[in-house]
Parts: C-alpha cells; structure tokens; sequence
C-alpha cells in the first residue's frame, strides 16, 4: 500500500513538473511572438514615418516647381519677345509718325486765316491721336507694363500699325490737298499780279 502511494505521489510529482515546463515554454514562445510583433510594428512605423515624411518634402517640391513655373509663366507675360521687338511693323509706325509731324512742319502760304485755324485743329488732333498709338507701343514693347503673350502683342501691334498707317495716309492726302490749294492761290495771285502790270503798262 505505501509503495503504491509513493508510486503515485511520484508520478504526480512528475507529471507537475512537465507540465510547468511545458507552459514555461509556451508562455517564452508568447512572449517571443509578443516581442517579434512589436519588432514587426515598430518597423512599420518607421517605414510609414518615412514615406509620411518624404512625401510631405515631395509634395512641397512639386508645389515649390508648380509654382516657379508659374512665376516663369507671368514673368514671360511682362516680357515682350524678340518677335514683336524685331517686327519691321514697329519701324513702320515710327517713320510714319516723323512724316506726319514733318507735313505740317512746313508752312501752308496763301490760305486765309480761317483756313490756317482749320488746318491747325486738324493738325493738332491728328498728333494727338499719333500720341496715344506712341503710348501704346511703348506699353506694348516696354517690360512689366502689359502681361500678355507674344501673340496677343503681335495682334496688339498689328491693330497700331494699321491705325497709324490711316494716319499717315490721310496726312499724306490732306497736307498734298491744303498744298495745292495754296499753290491755286498763289498763282491766281501772280496771275492776278501780272494782269494788273500788263494793264497798267497799257
């Protein structure tokens, strides 16, 4: 009987033992698991850290780039190209207004007074209206007066030369016409002239 009992106090004894060991065990593997999970997470993190950061600086590049190009871009708007500054329609504009200002340089003799007021109002709003195309075109050519593109001005500059190529036509014919109409006059009056000294002599 007592051999019995010491037979199972034994084996209990040893049973108890193995299955201490045996959780001790599981509960390091738990524990490794645990400590691989955190690992495993804290990399993670750190990856996702990064991209958040990278990506941030990306954004603020891409954004930094978007927006130099757009500097650029408005910048090239308040420039004028070689296009329009080259543009044998600028020289044209210029030389038609000095032959403008020139026609009515000279004096118009034998018109009456009322016909010289005549003329000097038409001179007058006429190099004013020269004035303003000027103005323009110095807008037109001058940096950081206008923002539009080379083809907006090249449209811009093609409307001014027009308008002041109607100008210098129109100069050309009226000064011509206020030129022969002093020229009749003059020759009446020296006809008139010689008439009087042929009578006179007779």
């Amino acid at each position: 009987m007592v051999s019995i009992s010491l037979l199972t106090s034994a084996h209990a004894q040893n049973f108890s033992f193995s299955d201490l060991f045996g959780q001790a065990n599981k509960q390091k593997q738990y524990y490794m698991q645990q400590i691989a999970a955190y690992e495993a997470f804290e990399s993670e993190l750190k990856m996702g850290y990064n991209v958040m950061k990278h990506g941030l600086s990306g954004i603020a590049e891409i954004n930094t780039a978007e927006l130099n190009a757009h500097s650029a871009y408005y910048t090239s708007l308040k420039t004028p190209g070689s296009a329009v500054k080259n543009s044998t329609q600028v020289q044209d504009i210029l030389t038609w207004q000095t032959v403008i200002t020139d026609s009515f340089s000279q004096p118009f003799n034998g018109l009456t007074s009322d016909e010289q007021s005549y003329v000097a109002v038409v001179q007058s709003n006429l190099l004013q209206a020269c004035n303003a195309d000027l103005t323009e075109l110095q807008n037109l050519l001058q940096y950081g007066t206008l923002q539009m593109t080379d083809g907006e001005r090249l449209k811009r500059l093609a409307k001014i030369h027009a308008d002041m190529q109607d100008k210098y036509q129109f100069s050309q014919s009226f000064c011509n016409s206020v030129r022969m109409l002093a020229l009749q006059r003059q020759q009446g009056a020296n006809d008139t002239q010689t008439l009087n000294s042929l009578y006179e002599t007779n």
